[in-house]
């Protein structure tokens, strides 16, 4: 059999831009190698980093590494990893099979790539640490030109799709309004920023004696999350909220799941922040609310779980490839504002690190691929006893 190689621009890449003075284009990525069996692509290595040398030897007959990726694009599979200097598409997808386990004739490019096994993955804690789909993340949004062959960043791709408004179209009832604080006594009365940092405390434990109250939900919800402002420019809806958020697409939703606040009956609530309300949205809490006591190591179930959940399309409409890891920089936001807001107003508050998105699809009803949750938080009242030493 024949396999010869061609170097060709890589797709996208604009090349006739190009000076004389750009001579090294196959390693700054400019160029892709396409392998060819019989006149056939087989293979092509799409650079996103410069090339190390090739191997002296015809082939490792290694497999593929645990950190490898395979995904299907298009017609072709693409093999990636984040220690692999390119990408591999595999044109012919019934050359698979051989690939990923070392026995095929081209395997050696798998080699030369960096995405077969060697024992450094399993004897190293910088290798042994990751799984791979934490590292395809990590790399996909903070390496730039690493497999983004679909787009980076801020673009107009999803022009095409109907917009989603700011608010979240309103679930069905009557809404339960909320207790909103005086702000100016607030300004006046608050503790210094400086003092809630440092008394800041990760409290699990809740005083079911003296529950959490409707009035300091209300206030609550209102310095953290409430609309500020609401405006339309360019056809397009912006909001404004005590927290930053990119692009002000503000996609965070708040949902409260109750099972001790006084004067309010237990159930999973929406929270609209433009009319500062509280609507019933589903009434099956208990795996919810199990779930978060288990997180939190707790033998009882917080006052107050509130999920914290993402109208995907209001960010992902706009930017490309970077959405999701986006989204979960907005819920730590939401969480630090929280604990401040908490630590302020003497309440317990607590991060919980693990949710349960498909019991809150169940519990709402909602499409887990237009929303879901990301981020959970437990509130209640502070035990007249905490513990000091607490994260």
């Amino acid at each position: 059999m024949s396999i010869h190689e061609t170097v060709v621009p890589r797709p996208g890449t604009a090349l006739e831009r190009l000076t004389s003075a750009d001579d090294d284009l196959w390693g700054r990525g400019l160029q892709s190698l396409v392998v060819s069996r019989n006149d056939t692509p087989v293979l092509t290595l799409h650079p996103h980093a410069a090339p190390p040398p090739r191997p002296s030897h015809g082939g490792t007959g290694r497999p593929v590494s645990e950190l490898t990726v395979l995904r299907r694009v298009g017609e072709q599979y693409a093999l990636e990893s984040a220690r692999a200097w390119c990408s591999v598409r595999v044109e012919q997808p019934d050359e698979l099979p051989a690939l990923l386990t070392g026995k095929g004739d081209l395997c050696h490019y798998l080699d030369w790539a960096g995405l077969t096994a060697d024992e450094s993955e399993s004897s190293q804690l910088s290798l042994a640490q990751w799984t791979p789909h934490e590292l395809a993340f990590h790399q996909q949004t903070r390496v730039p030109g690493a497999h983004r062959d679909a787009g980076f960043g801020r673009s107009r791709w999803g022009a095409r799709f109907a917009e989603l408004p700011a608010r979240h179209e309103r679930f069905s009832g009557e809404g339960i309004a909320l207790a909103k604080p005086d702000l100016a006594e607030l300004r006046r009365s608050d503790p210094t920023v400086t003092a809630v940092l440092e008394q800041r405390r990760s409290i699990r434990e809740h005083d079911d004696g003296h529950p959490l109250t409707a009035a300091q939900l209300g206030h609550f919800l209102f310095r953290c999350a409430r609309n500020r402002w609401l405006v339309q420019r360019n056809g397009s809806e912006y909001l404004s909220r005590p927290y930053p958020a990119g692009g002000s697409a503000y996609e965070l939703e708040i949902y409260p799941v109750v099972r001790n606040v006084a004067g309010l009956d237990p159930g999973l609530y929406h929270y609209d922040p433009q009319d500062h309300v509280l609507r019933r949205a589903g009434e099956r809490t208990g795996e919810l609310l199990a779930h978060a006591a288990v997180v939190a190591g707790t033998e009882r179930q917080p006052q107050v779980l509130l999920v914290i959940a993402a109208r995907f399309g209001r960010v992902m409409r706009t930017y490309r490839g970077m959405s999701y890891a986006l989204i979960l920089k907005h819920v730590g936001v939401v969480q630090q504002v929280m604990y401040t807001v908490a630590t302020a107003m003497g309440l317990a508050v607590c991060a919980l690190g693990d949710g349960d998105a498909t019991a809150f699809a169940d519990a709402t009803g909602l499409d887990p691929m237009s929303e879901a949750s990301v981020g959970e938080l437990a509130l209640g009242s502070r035990p007249a006893r905490t513990n000091a030493g607490g994260v």
